[in-house]
């Protein structure tokens, strides 16, 4: 059930998807961890919070949860 995804996933996903700003509207922008794929050679580093801070279909509080609300939410610094 979807409290249970809810509860209990979170989504990873490349900075270069297209699909972004969907995923955000559909399961909020706090249940998203971004990934560099870092140190592999087809990864994202450096410069992979560049690619998610230039989305111009991104509001900034967007932003600001899938650089770093998601992941304090999943580490529970929140």
């Amino acid at each position: 059930p979807r409290e249970l995804f809810e509860r209990n996933c979170w989504i990873s996903f490349e900075p270069v998807e297209g699909s972004l700003s969907v995923l955000a509207d559909y399961i909020g922008p706090h249940k998203i961890l971004w990934a560099t794929d870092y140190p592999h050679p087809d990864g994202f580093f450096p410069g992979a919070p560049d690619l998610i801070a230039k989305r111009p279909e991104l509001s900034a509080e967007t932003k600001r949860q899938i650089l770093a609300g998601g992941a304090a939410r999943f580490y529970a610094l929140v």
